[in-house]
């Protein structure tokens, strides 16, 4: 029971770093680090980036194998985020960079940070995908380069005695950066396709769950719910240490309010311009991506779940 207590505590640490390292937390990394980086900064933030949307994707890939191992299907299978999506409403907005609340790790993330991880996953592609672009063009004509934009390209390479060097060895340099670059884009959209996929199939087996195979505390008598309520308290320090757990086996208490609130903020939330916009990244990375996508399949499905109204 120690060791299953462990593996729980682990496993909401785990989650806990979807806020750190996919939000706002993020942004501040980079003022961080431009603030107090001398030398290579361009590169040092470079591989900041990328090792930031690394993390978001390995702990997007630990839940869905949490999910997936629990069990095949939506009716047994264990929720890792309660039905509140309160942490989109709150971040979205003109203040984006204010800081989230801290989690602690005993409480359950709300869905809400998979709805901002996903939108804000979304913006990074086509900011990714704009820059790789740009990079491309560069290298394909390097020669045509400003002067000043040379020099810039160089000093990312070697910081001191760009000016001292042949215009034929600035351009090598420049060569260099722009390849790593281009590198350093293209594993950037690899893990934001990756991350934007996982977001919306961990978005549709709880919406799955909740708006379709959840019955509601309050539905039921008042020695059912007192019940359910003592056993919340019982494996609270045991969360998905058994792939059988899940929310039904008595893990949080959801209301019918909670609920019909959680369909309302989806519905609002995974607006139309979300949807498009998930999409045309869909049709974009398909020129290039090495694996089939199954982005257009959950957008459907989601769109679909939230057309339901429950009776």
């Amino acid at each position: 029971m120690e060791l299953q207590g462990h593996i729980g505590r682990f496993q909401r640490q785990c989650l806990g770093l979807l806020s750190r390292f996919g939000g706002s937390d993020r942004l501040r990394q980079f003022k961080f680090q431009d603030d107090n980086v001398e030398g290579d900064r361009v590169s040092k933030k470079d591989e900041i980036e990328l090792a930031m949307q690394q993390i978001c994707a390995n702990v997007m890939e630990y839940c869905q194998s949490l999910m997936l191992q629990s069990s095949p299907t939506f009716q047994h299978g264990v929720c890792l985020f309660t039905p509140s999506l309160s942490e989109t409403v709150n971040r979205d907005g003109p203040r984006q960079d204010t800081q989230a609340p801290v989690v602690p790790y005993w409480r359950l993330p709300g869905l809400g940070i998979i709805v901002y991880l996903l939108k804000q996953s979304a913006n990074d592609f086509f900011s990714y995908y704009d820059s790789h672009r740009r990079s491309v063009n560069k290298l394909q004509n390097v020669e045509q380069l400003p002067p000043d934009e040379i020099k810039e390209l160089c000093q990312s390479v070697m910081p001191a005695g760009v000016d001292k060097i042949s215009t034929a060895q600035k351009y090598v340099l420049a060569r260099r950066r722009l390849v790593k670059l281009i590198n350093n884009r293209a594993k950037l959209l690899s893990l934001c396709s990756f991350i934007i996929e996982t977001c919306l199939f961990i978005l549709w087996r709880h919406l799955e769950y909740y708006l379709l195979h959840c019955t509601p505390t309050d539905s039921q008598d008042s020695l059912f719910a007192s019940r359910t309520l003592f056993k919340s308290r019982r494996l609270q320090d045991s969360f998905a240490s058994e792939t059988s757990l899940d929310f039904r086996s008595g893990l949080t208490i959801v209301s019918q309010h909670d609920i019909d609130q959680l369909q309302a903020d989806a519905i609002n939330a995974f607006g139309e311009s979300l949807q498009k916009k998930l999409l045309d990244i869909e049709g974009l990375y398909s020129k290039v991506r090495s694996r089939y996508s199954f982005i257009q399949a959950l957008v459907r499905r989601i769109r679909g779940l939230l057309r339901i109204s429950r009776n």
